[in-house]
């Protein structure tokens, strides 16, 4: 069984050279394979072993993702041992984060309709397996710039 999830056959054709690489690492070259692909069992297995190779090699490369709701915003940093969060929550009807242009203008506009909070936490059970979840739940990834845009909203801590 997968650890993350089987790629579709969309995305082993795009990665059809990739696949071929892995197979040869693997000690399977293309006549072997050609047999193996036979046993569905065995096919299976091996695709899956490679989807998770493909999983952890993008997951261990997030370094931000962003989660998105109407009245809400959850813009996570994921660092090699901790995930930062930083939220911002309204009650407020007429704003939509979801739909909004510009969500700094949003916040320069409504400043006493939001509420920021931050917090961070220890990975459960570790860094990708978190990541894959938050990926499946709705979170995109992200470069980072509107996490590190609300510097001024979040001061560092004092040690």
């Amino acid at each position: 069984m997968a650890k993350y999830r089987v790629l579709n056959k969309e995305e082993l054709q795009d990665l059809e050279k990739e696949f071929i690489d892995f197979l040869v690492l693997n000690g399977i070259p293309s006549d072997e394979w050609l047999s193996i692909r036979k046993d569905h069992e065995k096919a299976d297995k091996m695709i899956e072993l490679f989807s998770d190779v493909v999983f952890e090699k993008i997951l261990r490369e997030v370094k931000y993702v962003d989660h998105y709701a109407k009245n809400s915003i959850k813009l996570f940093k994921c660092d090699s041992e901790r995930i930062y969060l930083r939220g911002i929550d309204t009650e407020e009807d007429t704003i939509d984060f979801v739909n909004a242009e510009n969500v700094q203008t949003i916040l320069e506009k409504h400043k006493a309709d939001v509420q920021v909070y931050s917090s961070d936490k220890a990975y459960h059970p570790i860094r990708e397996e978190e990541i894959f979840k938050m990926l499946q739940s709705g979170c995109q990834i992200s470069t980072g710039t509107f996490y590190n845009s609300l510097d001024p909203l979040f001061p560092r801590k004092k040690k």
